[in-house]
């Protein structure tokens, strides 16, 4: 079984990821999900969104990127492959490099998804 393959008596439980164990993150910040501009013949000028992405995977292995907005996004990395490198969570660690990176003060928080938020 791959680390991160939940199974109880054989069947997979619910929320597992095959091979996974994602950590879904809830990233926020003023502008946080600008996207890139350009392309057509001028210059592509890489926007928040991609700048955070960039630094998110410096952290860990990336395995879902939701929808983005304005303001925010979700974003799922692998805990198996997630260092908080000395700092108290994954999400802080995330929160440093994200506000490195973009220069938006960003907050990171944990998400658990339900049956709810598929309704």
């Amino acid at each position: 079984m791959a680390i991160g393959q939940v199974r109880t008596n054989g069947g997979p439980v619910a929320g597992a990821f095959y091979g996974y164990q994602p950590t879904f993150l809830l990233v926020t910040g003023t502008n946080i999900g600008t996207a890139d501009t350009g392309g057509a013949g001028s210059a592509i000028t890489e926007g928040n969104w991609s700048k955070a992405l960039r630094a998110i995977a410096t952290v860990g292995s990336i395995v879902f990127v939701g929808p983005r907005a304005a303001d925010g996004f979700v974003v799922a990395v692998d805990a198996a492959t997630a260092s908080d490198n000395g700092e108290a969570s994954v999400a802080a660690r995330v929160d440093t490099v994200v506000t490195a990176a973009t220069g938006v003060a960003t907050t990171v928080a944990v998400k658990t998804l339900t049956l709810a938020d598929f309704a």
